[in-house]
């Protein structure tokens, strides 16, 4: 992947997540479900985006990390 399609990816996989949490925070203080649309869609974005990070964007999902690539 190119470095100027990963900072994009990550760019929008963080705006899904800056726009999700907030929601999912208040109903969850709030105790109750969203009454709006808009915020159900919000809300539907959370698990996609949180799925994207860890898999793409987190040392947690990093493919790279456990490999040796020195032959000894």
């Amino acid at each position: 992947m190119s470095p100027g399609c990963r900072v994009m990816g990550l760019f929008l996989v963080l705006l899904a997540l800056f726009q999700a949490l907030p929601v999912a925070v208040e109903a969850w203080r709030a105790g109750q479900w969203p009454d709006t649309l808009t915020d159900w869609l919000r809300l539907a974005l959370l698990p996609g985006a949180l799925w994207l990070y860890l898999r793409y964007f987190s040392i947690l999902g990093c493919r790279q990390c456990g490999k040796d690539d020195d032959v000894r």
